[in-house]
């Protein structure tokens, strides 16, 4: 053996490290703020206030919406999710979703990995339901996507999404540049559908770096309305 084949042999192991680690997004943050506008068209239906903070690996996601326009049928809502973070990901706990409107249909939803349990709570109502593997809810899995290797083309989710558990898949479809507030940003760009649904496909723009979130989301509501959620603000950068 050379000196150059021992050389490579000594330094492969390192390079195969720094290679590993480019490939995933800077290590999460312990607080953040997000700021996002809704659309429709030129017509603004709206925002989205997102705060994250973690202590002790223990954190707190609140999302709240608040509607203009059209969107006020829907009311505002406070989305909130409470857990464990670890280098892996999201392991929920306590997940939430208030209707500003009809605190009648506000949901309540505990993990018990212990019991392997997932309880949901809705109008008086207990269902109990097997506590999937990796477990996610509406808000957690935006953020996930940071803890997730960049080379990968399709991601599936298990994910709350309010009285009912539900598989996400997405496929990355393209790279692009969206201009935002913040600037351009390149993102990459996510083909969305609810395996158990119909007519459920949505777009999905999530940022390549620093840090992989989303920056701009394209889906259709409950009452019809296709709506555009796309970044205005934010201090992670």
């Amino acid at each position: 053996m050379n000196h150059n084949q021992k050389l490579f042999k000594l330094i492969f192991p390192f390079v195969l490290i720094f290679f590993t680690l480019s490939l995933t997004a800077k290590p999460f943050p312990k607080s953040f703020h997000i700021e996002y506008q809704l659309y429709q068209e030129k017509n603004i239906l709206g925002k989205v206030e997102v705060d994250f903070k973690n202590n002790n690996n223990k954190y707190v996601i609140k999302a709240k919406t608040k509607a203009e326009g059209i969107m006020k049928l829907l009311g505002d809502r406070e989305i909130i999710s409470k857990g464990k973070v670890s280098s892996n990901g999201f392991l929920p706990q306590v997940f939430k979703i208030k209707n500003k409107k009809k605190s009648k249909k506000n949901i309540l939803a505990i993990f018990d990995s212990k019991k392997k349990e997932l309880k949901i709570s809705y109008k008086g109502n207990i269902d109990t339901y097997l506590l999937k593997k990796n477990q996610l809810d509406l808000l957690t899995y935006l953020y996930q996507f940071n803890f997730e290797s960049l080379n990968k083309k399709n991601y599936k989710f298990n994910i709350i999404d309010g009285k009912k558990n539900h598989t996400y898949f997405y496929k990355k479809v393209r790279q692009e540049i969206i201009t935002t507030s913040k600037g351009d940003l390149e993102a990459d760009v996510y083909e969305g559908r609810i395996i158990e649904k119909k007519n459920s496909e949505h777009l999905l723009w999530i940022l390549r770096n620093p840090y992989r979130f989303p920056i701009k989301i394209e889906l259709q509501t409950k009452i019809g309305i296709n709506i555009n959620q796309v970044l205005v603000e934010t201090n992670l950068f």
